[in-house]
């Protein structure tokens, strides 16, 4: 009779310890485009010839210690100034139809947040390099090159007292 209930017991364990084992890792394999994260701008209509598609790559790795006590980034993101660097070396004035995808594959397993873990995300940004045929006329030499936007004009629909209160027109 007692060696039946530890035969019980015993089988309950392995079972419960076989489920868990069978459930506790899941294998990613994740690949998006990051083109739902990012601004839209409003580009002026002009003419233009293409120099060219750019790519550009980047590896950002997370890791994590035992018991998560130590975390670290490297690498780093594509950025659109990234992408601007490279149509440069075209002699591009501009960079349209931005695409910057990421990709992930790791193992996530029940014990990572005991003996740590790292994840490799791998960024590859592609754009087309373009040079404009007409300059615009801005009054203020290249476009590219004035530094910071002005101030835009006010349109006089918000007025600001100098108390701070904002009237609407």
């Amino acid at each position: 009779m007692i060696k039946g209930k530890r035969m019980r017991k015993a089988v309950v364990i392995m079972i419960i310890l076989a489920v868990y084992m069978l459930t506790a890792c899941t294998t990613n394999n994740y690949s998006a485009s990051l083109a739902g994260t990012s601004d839209n701008a409003t580009v002026a209509v002009k003419d233009y010839t293409t120099l060219g598609i750019i790519t550009v790559q980047s590896t950002e790795i997370h890791h994590a210690g035992f018991l998560g006590f130590s975390k670290s980034v490297t690498g780093s993101k594509i950025t659109f100034a990234d992408l601007l660097q490279e149509a440069v070396r075209l002699e591009a004035d501009d960079i349209i139809n931005v695409r910057i995808d990421m990709n992930t594959n790791y193992t996530k397993r029940s014990t990572d947040w005991l003996t740590g873990w790292t994840r490799t995300f791998t960024y590859t940004g592609t754009a087309l390099a373009i040079k404009y045929t007409e300059k615009v006329d801005t009054g203020m030499g290249d476009a590219q090159l004035s530094g910071l936007p002005r101030i835009p004009e006010t349109s006089k629909a918000v007025k600001t007292t100098r108390s701070g209160k904002v009237i609407l027109r």
